[in-house]
């Protein structure tokens, strides 16, 4: 039987969020989670959950940066099951600059339309202190990498794709420092972050199942993913989402 991995880390009460970074003057609200009904008082559990479309792993649109792009609700299922492949780089300490050549070594072979999930290691260290300030991101110079790969789902273990600390570490890296993000989603591409458990993974190439909630007009959700280790499915990649 094929093993599955759990990718979506634990979503709990005070858990990280991203307050942490330069948001533009906008707050997301702390994750919250409270009972409101009991067996043994109501007859029932029940609780309320408090938090926003960025927490814990979720899948995202390009409607994040784009106006106009399609929310996570208008985005068909099939979409959201692709067959994967993993990229495994070196362990990443904190403030790790990943560059388009430590992408190259480990290139995967991607196929059209398949997903690819890149493992630094870092999911480790989810909801550890350092865990969004100090997590690796990557070079400005990645970015031509990334768009001769024919992916339709980005997945990363880093809470962060672009570099937010260089100007507190090395001012020599200031040039090394920009936009990833928007050029991916112009080309139509779902972004799955962060993921945890990548590391556990002794095959690096199968199945992603990612279905984040089918809530209306947003670009994102939690979601629950999972890794089908060495099965491929469906078995054609070449649909891109």
């Amino acid at each position: 039987m094929a093993r599955l991995i759990d990718l979506s880390g634990k979503i709990t009460s005070g858990m990280w969020d991203y307050n942490q970074l330069d948001l533009g003057g906008a707050v997301l609200p702390p994750v919250e989670i409270r009972p409101v009904a009991s067996i043994a008082a109501h007859g029932f559990d029940a609780h309320a959950l408090q938090l926003s479309t960025l927490t814990g792993s979720y899948l995202e649109t390009s409607a994040h940066l784009i106006a106009g792009g399609p929310t996570i609700d208008q985005i068909g299922v099939e979409a959201f099951i692709r067959p994967a492949r993993i990229l495994r780089l070196p362990t990443a300490e904190p403030y790790t600059l990943i560059r388009a050549d430590d992408l190259r070594r480990c290139d995967p072979g991607l196929r059209e339309g398949e997903a690819l999930l890149i493992d630094t290691g870092w999911g480790r260290r989810w909801n550890q202190p350092e865990y969004v300030t100090q997590a690796p991101a990557f070079a400005r110079s990645t970015l031509d990498w990334f768009l001769e790969q024919p992916f339709s789902i980005l997945g990363l273990d880093t809470p962060v794709m672009e570099c937010r600390w260089a100007d507190r570490v090395d001012a020599d890296i200031q040039d090394e420092v920009g936009s990833l993000l928007a050029p991916l989603y112009e080309r139509g591409m779902l972004l799955l972050a962060p993921l945890v458990n990548l590391d556990q993974a002794d095959i690096l190439e199968g199945t992603l199942i990612a279905f984040p909630l089918n809530i209306a007009g947003v670009c994102s959700t939690p979601c629950r993913a999972v890794f089908v280790e060495g099965v491929r499915w469906p078995p054609d990649s070449s649909g891109a989402a």
